[in-house]
């Protein structure tokens, strides 16, 4: 009887009126401790609203129900299927909603709801999963910016995958410090391949110019990030290469001539498919019929085994003080040696042109970093 004279009654009252009324009644249900037949009142009074035309009624009973607990399922999904402002505001703030209810909702909400779910404080690892998988670009970013989501790889790797051109998500992505290493590769190879196509690049250089440019840029990011990982990060990010088909000739040459030998030992460990200790032990003898050997059976040329050894001995010199030769001098004096040694027709020309490349490189930076240390 008291719900049919509300239902009469709110066909009367202003919207205004509706407004207090249902924001009265979920207060009531929230923090007024209504129990038995006083809360069942309360209830279908509040679902008689679910229905009102007035979204500011609607909207007004979510900002009050999105803050309790313990608010009957039927009102939270009902509100969370209604209009944007309405459903954002219960999925984004209630903290009533289940790690799977929000996974529902994430799934089969509306792009609004998405955004609103991945903005929340906490979003759980397979929540994220779902707006990674199914999310539109504008929830993808949110995630994305979002400190309190838990991303796991495969989400991480999914997103790289669905929105590698679009910048400010590429930028956010970046921006994580819980972003692996491997996908980080991975964004920054399809940025290598986006720019390659750009017509800013290929109008520059012509295609296969901006193809060539677009390549060493990546597997120089390539060392650089494997110069800030740990050696059990290394190991792992190593063997991603290795599955991705990262793992080439020239990078590593030029992770040798850059004095990553980490870096090295560990691909090389990977592609040999032996062990890194066994792997480490070889490239520290140096000029070693081993170094050849393990350095053959990765299907490599035997040139390179020839600059291979020649840059570990310069490092390790280098390393014990005997030598004053600056590491920025590398790649120039192993060139030379390669000259001198007559291997030129031993060594494929691309890693001589790399050599003569890295040898540029190495010059470049040592300059900049003495202009920054003076400035």
């Amino acid at each position: 009887m008291i719900v049919q004279r509300f239902a009469k009654w709110t066909r009367e009252a202003t919207t205004r009126e509706r407004c207090e009324a249902a924001t009265m009644l979920a207060e009531t249900l929230v923090h007024g401790g209504a129990k038995g037949t006083d809360r069942d009142v309360i209830v279908a009074s509040l679902t008689l609203l679910l229905d009102d035309p007035a979204a500011s009624v609607r909207l007004a009973m979510a900002r009050v129900l999105s803050g309790g607990r313990n608010v009957p399922r039927s009102l939270l999904f009902a509100l969370a299927a209604d209009i944007q402002p309405v459903a954002t505001q219960i999925v984004g703030n209630s903290a009533d909603l289940s790690q799977d209810e929000l996974v529902d909702l994430a799934a089969v909400g509306s792009a609004a709801a998405r955004r609103a779910i991945a903005e929340r404080p906490v979003v759980p690892l397979p929540v994220s999963a779902v707006i990674a998988e199914t999310g539109e670009a504008e929830a993808a970013l949110a995630l994305a910016r979002n400190d309190g989501a838990a991303i796991s790889d495969q989400s991480f790797s999914r997103l790289v995958e669905r929105f590698c051109g679009d910048g400010p998500i590429r930028d956010a992505l970046l921006g994580r410090s819980d972003l692996p290493a491997s996908v980080r590769h991975q964004l920054m190879v399809a940025v290598g391949e986006i720019l390659a196509q750009s017509d800013l690049l290929q109008n520059l250089f012509g295609a296969s110019r901006a193809a060539a440019v677009a390549y060493f840029a990546s597997e120089r990011g390539t060392n650089l990030l494997a110069e800030k990982l740990t050696s059990r990060q290394t190991a792992q990010f190593g063997e991603h290469l290795r599955v991705s088909g990262g793992v080439t000739p020239s990078l590593l040459l030029r992770a040798v001539c850059t004095g990553n030998i980490e870096l090295f030992t560990t691909l090389l460990a990977s592609l040999s498919r032996r062990s890194e200790r066994r792997v480490a032990t070889i490239v520290a003898g140096g000029r070693s019929p081993a170094l050849r050997a393990l350095v053959l059976s990765c299907g490599i040329a035997e040139g390179q085994a020839f600059l291979f050894a020649e840059a570990i001995s310069l490092w390790r010199s280098i390393a014990r003080g005997d030598s004053t030769m600056r590491p920025a001098a590398v790649p120039a004096v192993l060139l030379a040696r390669a000259c001198a040694a007559g291997m030129n027709g031993k060594i494929l020309p691309e890693a001589m042109i790399l050599l003569r490349q890295l040898a540029r490189e190495a010059e470049r930076d040592a300059a900049r970093d003495t202009a920054q240390v003076a400035a």
